[in-house]
């Protein structure tokens, strides 16, 4: 329960999802946790239930697709000592903010440049702007496990759901980015690992539930016939910082049931 016993742990997207699972999964074991969340007030209250239950968490705010934000935030988390141990990047969203029409989810034909570059400054460059400045403070420190959110929309096409060309584009490129950070971060001490995750019962993942074709889909597709759970994420993202996990970088570890099987 102590094996990350102080190691500051950053998780943006903390608030919620995939990031809050995570936040308390490190505190948990150990870890000081900073919440990094765009929903500063949404941060505030995870970080503030954690300390409640006497882990130390705090939150900070940030938007991934901002350098100076992120810059910020980063100077922020790793306080006086200039220290970050471990990064779980969750910080993402699905869709752009007009690709929702009266009958569904817009095909791709309909997405315009706006959502696409939307899904891919979040996303994408998101995932660069954080790495790049938590890799500069990993890399002077001579350590650091980065964990980046993936998935498994960045390795194949989701049978039945249109207009995710945006965020599979995106998700494929954190995992290429995750390989070349870890090439060239290695020597410095400093793993970069994604996990890819499936079809997860988070916020994020429930929305497409609500068009039942695409749900009889997901499940009857995915071999456990079921939604992947929150925790089960943390777990394997709390393995990849481990020093168990010393000697893996650049993988992309996929959790989805069985899905990317087929």
């Amino acid at each position: 329960m102590e094996q990350f016993k102080n190691r500051v742990a950053l998780v943006t997207g903390g608030a919620s999802g995939l990031g809050k699972a995570s936040a308390r999964k490190f505190c948990q074991n150990g870890a000081q946790v900073v919440v990094a969340d765009l929903n500063e007030k949404a941060a505030v209250a995870v970080a503030e239930e954690l300390a409640g239950e006497g882990y130390i968490a705090r939150a900070v705010a940030v938007d991934v697709s901002s350098s100076e934000s992120v810059g910020q935030a980063v100077k922020v988390a790793a306080g006086p000592g200039r220290r970050i141990d471990i990064l779980v990047h969750c910080a993402g969203i699905a869709r752009g903010s007009g690709q929702m029409g009266p009958d569904g989810w817009l095909p791709m034909q309909d997405v315009s440049e706006e959502d696409w570059s939307q899904v891919i400054s979040v996303d994408l460059t998101g995932t660069f702007l954080v790495d790049r400045e938590v890799g500069r403070i990993m890399i002077a420190q001579r350590f650091g496990r980065i964990i980046n959110v993936a998935s498994i929309s960045g390795m194949v096409a989701n049978m039945g759901l249109v207009g995710l060309g945006p965020y599979s584009a995106a998700k494929g490129g954190v995992i290429s980015l995750t390989r070349v950070l870890a090439m060239e971060w290695a020597s410095d001490g400093v793993t970069v690992n994604s996990i890819s995750p499936g079809y997860m019962a988070t916020e994020m993942g429930m929305r497409s539930q609500r068009f039942p074709e695409f749900r009889r889909i997901q499940i009857e597709q995915t071999p456990e016939r079921r939604l992947g759970d929150p925790d089960e994420f943390a777990s394997a993202a709390l393995y990849l910082a481990s020093d168990d996990a010393a000697y893996i970088t650049g993988h992309n570890l996929v959790i989805d049931g069985g899905y990317t099987v087929w």
